[in-house]
């Protein structure tokens, strides 16, 4: 399981806008900001880094928090590309403390050491690894990156920043699930596992040959919710993971969608976007530099009917906010421990 976290600022704050968003209202209680599509690494699975990639001034990037902030965001994720490429990353770090949000990146951790002083405030810091180092290298194409990111994640856990290990599962690395799950118990850390998802952004596609069959799935999916069970660190949900199962590979899930009322994405741009599976579908009237944040956020589609992704994190929130009794339950046990909600 995780390290202990503080809990998030304000949960009366964020109760009462769960409870909003019920009847109706959009509260963007969570934002991931992509602050670049460029990345040092080339996983063979990834089709974002392949899109043209601008970048908004720092003090449109701070102006953007504040304003989200106002709207009632508590959760504030650094995503890209690589975030920690952006030189002003430690200023948004810096700005979301002051701002009371959880802040969060997520990373492929070859620049952890470099950054520590500035990559120490954050909350949480979920790092890709895609199996032993062998592995792992190849599929970044970057010889020395796992060595790297142990490195940064060590770092991290020493200044008691919580950490979490974010593997794609595909059909080279199903056989090393239980060396991740020891990886992540040598670190403290909860290990992660999302289906390799092919997306539009980019154009690139995902060779045929990695994705998992349905059987193979499945298998998969048994032994880690036994895993899960037998208390080691599986930083999925039982619900996530039984989701799969059941959909792998036809039309994922069946599950009322909460972007673009909840949850929301931020373009390098500057362009407000539902979440991950949507990022190309920018639209004048959702440019935050053009016409406010405000009026970005509120011109968002209704996604409510969307069944378009495995994507671990909309996809937890989604469960968790369809606020069925035995979710609500490990919710409030897990606030109540300082754990990520879906532990």
């Amino acid at each position: 399981m995780l390290p202990g976290m503080p809990l998030p600022a304000r949960p009366l704050q964020i109760v009462g806008s769960l409870a909003s968003a019920r009847v109706g209202r959009s509260v963007p209680l969570k934002v991931t900001h992509l602050l670049t599509y460029h990345c040092n690494v080339e996983c063979g699975f990834c089709t974002r880094i392949h899109a043209e990639s601008g970048h908004m001034a720092s003090e449109q990037v701070v102006g953007m928090m504040e304003s989200f902030a106002r709207m009632g965001t508590r959760w504030w994720v650094f995503n890209g590309g690589e975030p920690t490429l952006v030189k002003s990353l430690g200023e948004y770090i810096a700005a979301g403390r002051r701002l009371g949000f959880h802040r969060s990146m997520v990373t492929n951790g070859t620049r952890i050491s470099e950054r520590i002083d500035e990559l120490r405030d954050l909350d949480l810091v979920i790092c890709s690894i895609h199996g032993d180092r062998v592995e792992h290298d190849r599929v970044v194409g970057r010889q020395g990156s796992y060595e790297a990111a142990i490195r940064g994640l060590e770092l991290l856990r020493s200044h008691d920043v919580a950490v979490c290990l974010l593997c794609v599962l595909n059909e080279r690395n199903r056989s090393m699930m239980d060396d991740l799950l020891q990886l992540g118990e040598q670190l403290g850390a909860g290990v992660a596992f999302q289906p390799v998802i092919e997306t539009r952004l980019g154009g690139a596609e995902i060779a045929d040959g990695l994705v998992p069959r349905q059987q193979a799935m499945a298998e998969a999916v048994d032994w880690l919710i036994g895993e899960k069970m037998a208390g080691r660190p599986v930083s999925c949900s039982a619900d996530y993971l039984e989701a799969i199962r059941q959909t792998w590979p036809g039309k994922p899930f069946g599950l009322k969608c909460w972007a673009g009322r909840l949850f929301c994405e931020v373009t390098p741009e500057g362009y407000v976007v539902p979440c991950c599976s949507e990022e190309e579908y920018v639209a004048a009237d959702r440019h935050g530099p053009t016409v406010g944040w405000e009026r970005a956020f509120g011109a968002l589609p209704d996604r409510s009917g969307c069944q378009a992704c495995w994507f671990k994190g909309p996809q937890e929130l989604n469960l968790l906010l369809g606020l069925r009794p035995r979710q609500a339950m490990r919710a409030a046990s897990n606030l109540a421990r300082g754990r990520l909600l879906w532990d």
